[in-house]
């Protein structure tokens, strides 16, 4: 009986555990082209599809609102079929003074997300603080502002092979995240 147990208790714990590790796995999916193959698509995860387009297939409203908000000139584009069948543009280029620039936009031209590189000195001290407090030997090889509907996430990527997201609030810094580098 108690054989019958153990076993029992290590498949319904394998079970679980491959639930769990593939339910883990299954939230932000990811696709891109392959540089031999503009057509071909390969799945990385179950979020979405991406592709690099060409500029000329990007709609009016989009470069007209990515032209305002950036003052700058786009260079090149790419298309992401998100997990709910709705559609981003991510543009990107570089500004008047010479920093580069990713914004995210729906097809009618709505902003949704703008990433613009910004001097080490724009970042507020808080978030530098914060940053040094996670990575104090790590070099900074840039340093972004990302406004996401209103939000400010200054964005600093590291020689380490990471980039941290810090987030502020009345200058009060309310959230670090940290992401490899891809």
């Amino acid at each position: 009986m108690i054989f019958f147990t153990n076993t029992w208790h290590k498949i319904l714990t394998t079970t679980g555990m491959a639930i769990l590790a593939s339910s883990i796995y299954l939230n932000d999916a990811k696709a891109q082209s392959l540089p031999q193959q503009e057509n071909l698509l390969i799945a990385q995860t179950f979020g979405g599809i991406e592709r690099k387009i060409s500029l000329s297939e990007v709609p009016l409203p989009v470069m007209a609102s990515v032209k305002l908000v950036t003052g700058g000139e786009p260079k090149e584009a790419g298309v992401e079929m998100k997990s709910d069948g709705s559609i981003v543009y991510e543009i990107g280029g570089q500004n008047q003074q010479g920093f580069k620039f990713l914004v995210d936009a729906t097809p009618d031209g709505k902003i949704i997300e703008v990433d613009e590189e910004i001097e080490r000195s724009a970042v507020p001290e808080n978030a530098m603080k914060a940053l040094k407090q996670w990575a104090p030997n790590a070099q900074i090889v840039s340093t972004w502002r990302s406004t996401r509907l209103g939000e400010f996430v200054y964005e600093i990527v590291m020689n380490n092979g990471f980039w941290f997201e810090i987030y502020l609030d009345d200058k009060k810094v309310t959230k670090v995240t940290i992401n490899p580098s891809s």
